[in-house]
C-alpha cells in the first residue's frame, strides 16, 4: 500500500524511539506536521523556532537520547540555526527535521536568489554545525537519509543532524518497500580506537596511578554521553582517589561525596584549582578540556601531573598544546568497563595523605569566605544559587543559564546531589537559553520538578515561551536573577575601555520590564526577593508552591563574579589570564608557594 512520505518518516521516527517533536508549524512543512498530528508521537508547540531548538537540545540533555525538532522553510529554518549550532559544540544529538519548497521552485534551477515562498538553502547554512545535513530530493531516498541521519547522530562523538524534505516529496506517495535504506556500519571508525590501542591506554593508566602519590580524576559530560555514570562511580569507589568534574558532568557525584572535590577552571571555586594544580597523575574523561577549564594555558594545565587524556574524538586531544600526555581515544563506556575488568586489588598506594590535603583546601577556601571589593544590600547570585541548591529534592532538574552571573552561580554555587539532573548549554553561550529549555527538560524528565536559574537580560530573548510553560502546566520554578543590565557585558566595557558603556545598562540603551507584570499577564505566582536577607526564605516560598512559579531576585549590576582568573595584557600586548592556582582576587605568592611546599610526596 503507498503512503505518503511524511507518514513514512515520521513512523520511523517513532520506532527510533522518539517520544516528542517540538516544533512550530508552517506551510513549508505542512505535510510532516499533519502526519506527526495523525501519528502517536507527542508533539509539543513552542512560540519561536529557536525556542523550539533549544527545547529539543534540552531534552537530549535531559533524557540523554535524540531530541527532535520540527521547523518549516525560510526564517524557520534560519531561526532554528542558534540550537542547532549550541547542540554541535555540546556534542548533543539532535534531528532538526525542517520543510522546503516544491523541488519545481528551487531558486537553483534558474540561477537567482529565490523563486519558491520562503525559499532558503538551509542545508548549506547548517552543514558547519551539524555531523550531517542533507536535502532529501528524491522520494526514494527519504527514509534511507533520515535512517543515515538518526545514526550519526547518535554514534561517535554525538551531535545534531539536519534534513531538509521539500514540499512535493512530503507528499510524495510511495511502497515503502520500494524506499531504499541505511545500512549502518560496522562498529569501527575515526572515533574508535582498536582493541590493542585501548589496552594500552588502560595499561599505561594503571601504571601511572600505581607510582603516582597525587592521583586525581577530571570526569566530563562524556561520561554521561556513554551512559557510564554507573560504572565511574563504582570505579571511583574502588580507587578511592579525588574527583573533580566538569559543570556539565555535575551530577555524577554528589556535592557530599567525600570523594568530589568541586569544578576546576577559569571561574571555580579556588580550592579546586589549587587541588588541580598540584596533582601528579590527571585522568580526565570525556572533555575537551576547553579554554574555560584550561584558563586559556594549556601548558600550565595541572603541570606536575602526568596526564592520560580519554576522549571519543581524537581531534580534540590531538589539538592539546600540554606536556606528559597520553591520548586514548575511546568512548568512555568502553575505557571503563576495561579499566575496571583489569584494575588490581590495591591500584594505587596509600593516598590518605592528599585526600586529607584536597579536603584542607575545600575547607580553607570556601565559596562563602570569597571578599569582594564592594558590598550590596541586594540579593547576591552565589547565594542565590546556593539557598535553590539546598530547597532541591531527589529527582529535581536543574536548568541554568548559558550566560550571565547566573551561569557561574548555578555551576560553581549551587552544589548538586546524586540523583538531581544539570541541564546547560556551555559551548555556544546562547542568551535565552534557560527558558525552552525549561519545557524541554520537563518533558523529558515525564513532568518532574523543574528549576531555573536565568538573568533577566536574557530571560527577554526568549520570554515568549511562558506561554508555552503555561500551556502544559510546566512545573518550573523560574529564578530570575534582575539587575537591570547586561551585567557580563558592563563589566567587559568598565574593565577594557574605562567605564565606557554601550548597550549594556539603562543609560547606554537597554532596559528591562516589570517581572512582576509579566509574572501576572501568563498567569503565574510571583515572589520577590529584594534583599541579600530575603533570599533563602524567598527560594523556599517559591518551591513551596505548586506549579509554575515566576521568583524575581533583585541584584547588583556591578556584583564581582569572585574567584576567577581575570585577563591582562602581557608586555607584547597579548591577553594573558591569571594563573589557575591563584585566580582574583590573588592570595600572596609566599602564601600558594607555601601550600605546595606541603603537598604529599613533595
Amino acid at each position: 500500500m503507498k503512503r505518503r512520505i511524511a507518514d513514512i518518516l515520521i513512523q520511523e521516527l517513532a520506532r527510533a524511539g522518539a517520544e516528542h517533536v517540538f516544533m512550530l508549524a508552517g506551510g513549508g512543512a505542512m505535510y510532516l506536521v499533519d502526519a506527526l498530528g495523525r501519528s502517536g508521537v507527542r508533539y509539543v508547540c513552542c512560540h519561536h523556532e529557536q525556542a523550539a531548538g533549544i527545547a529539543a537540545q534540552a531534552y537530549a540533555m535531559r533524557g540523554n537520547r535524540l531530541g527532535v525538532c520540527l521547523v518549516t522553510t525560510g526564517p524557520g529554518g534560519t531561526n532554528a540555526l542558534t540550537p542547532c549550532a549550541a547542540a554541535y559544540m555540546d556534542s548533543t544529538p539532535v534531528l532538526f527535521l525542517s520543510g522546503q519548497v516544491k523541488t519545481a521552485d528551487f531558486a537553483s534551477r534558474r540561477g537567482v536568489r529565490q523563486y519558491g515562498a520562503q525559499e532558503n538553502d538551509v542545508v548549506s547554512m547548517a552543514a558547519p554545525v551539524t555531523k550531517y545535513a542533507v536535502l532529501a530530493e528524491d522520494p526514494r531516498d527519504a527514509l534511507y537519509e533520515l535512517q543515515k541521519a538518526l545514526f550519526l547522530a547518535m554514534s561517535g562523538r554525538r551531535g545534531p543532524v539536519w534534513l531538509d524534505v521539500p514540499l512535493d516529496v512530503q507528499s510524495a506517495e510511495m511502497e515503502e518497500e520500494a524506499l531504499r535504506r541505511f545500512v549502518p556500519p560496522v562498529p569501527g571508525g575515526e572515533n574508535e580506537t582498536d582493541g590493542d590501542s585501548l589496552e594500552r591506554g588502560v595499561g599505561r593508566t594503571l601504571e601511572l596511578l600505581s607510582r603516582s602519590r597525587r592521583p586525581l580524576i577530571l570526569v566530563g559530560h562524556g561520561v554521561v554521553a556513554a551512559g557510564a555514570e554507573e560504572s565511574f562511580r563504582r570505579l571511583a569507589a574502588r580507587l578511592g582517589i579525588p574527583v573533580q568534574a566538569t559543570w556539565r558532568a555535575l551530577g555524577v557525584l554528589g556535592r557530599d561525596d567525600p570523594l568530589f572535590f568541586g569544578s576546576p577552571g577559569l571561574q571555580a571555586v579556588r580550592s579546586a584549582n589549587l587541588i588541580l594544580q598540584g596533582a601528579d597523575f590527571l585522568l580526565t574523561l570525556g572533555t575537551r578540556l576547553d579554554n574555560m577549564i584550561t584558563a586559556f594555558a594549556e601548558s600550565r594545565f595541572a603541570f606536575r601531573a602526568k596526564k592520560v587524556v580519554v576522549d571519543v574524538d581524537g581531534r580534540e586531544i590531538a589539538k592539546l598544546s600540554m606536556p606528559a600526555v597520553d591520548s586514548v581515544v575511546s568512548d568512555a563506556a568502553r575505557f571503563l568497563d576495561c579499566l575496571a575488568g583489569r584494575l588490581p586489588a590495591r591500584p594505587t598506594g596509600d593516598v590518605s595523605a592528599w585526600l586529607a590535603f584536597c579536603a584542607g583546601m575545600r575547607d580553607r577556601f570556601p565559596l562563602s569566605r570569597e571578599r569582594r571589593a564592594k558590598a550590596s544590600d541586594l540579593a547576591d547570585p552565589y547565594a542565590l544559587a546556593a539557598a535553590v541548591g539546598a530547597a532541591g529534592r531527589d529527582g529535581d532538574s536543574f536548568v541554568v543559564t548559558s550566560t550571565s552571573l547566573c551561569n557561574t552561580a548555578g555551576h560553581i554555587a549551587l552544589g548538586y546531589r546524586r540523583g538531581q539532573f544539570p541541564v546547560s548549554s556551555m559551548g555556544f553561550g546562547s542568551m535565552g537559553f534557560a527558558l525552552p529549555a525549561a519545557v524541554g527538560t520537563s518533558f523529558a524528565s515525564g513532568g518532574g520538578r523543574v528549576i531555573m536559574l536565568e538573568g533577566d537580560g536574557s530571560f527577554q530573548l526568549n520570554v515568549q515561551e511562558l506561554q508555552t510553560v503555561a500551556h502544559y502546566g510546566v512545573d518550573a520554578k523560574m529564578f530570575v536573577y534582575a539587575n537591570r543590565a547586561y551585567a557580563s557585558i558592563a563589566a567587559m566595557q568598565d574593565r577594557n575601555f574605562s567605564g565606557f558603556r554601550v548597550g549594556s545598562d539603562a543609560a547606554s540603551g537597554v532596559t528591562m520590564p516589570d517581572l512582576e507584570g509579566i509574572a501576572r499577564a501568563y498567569g503565574f505566582p510571583f515572589v520577590r526577593i529584594a534583599l541579600a536577607g530575603e533570599v533563602e526564605a524567598g527560594v523556599r516560598k517559591a518551591m513551596d508552591l505548586p506549579g509554575p512559579v515566576l521568583c524575581e531576585a533583585v541584584g547588583d549590576a556591578g556584583f564581582e563574579e569572585i574567584p576567577k582568573c581575570v585577563s591582562t595584557l602581557d608586555m607584547e600586548g597579548r591577553r594573558v589570564s591569571s594563573a589557575l592556582e591563584n585566580p582574583y582576587p590573588f592570595l600572596p605568592e609566599g602564601e600558594v608557594a607555601a601550600i605546595y611546599e606541603r603537598l604529599p610526596g613533595g
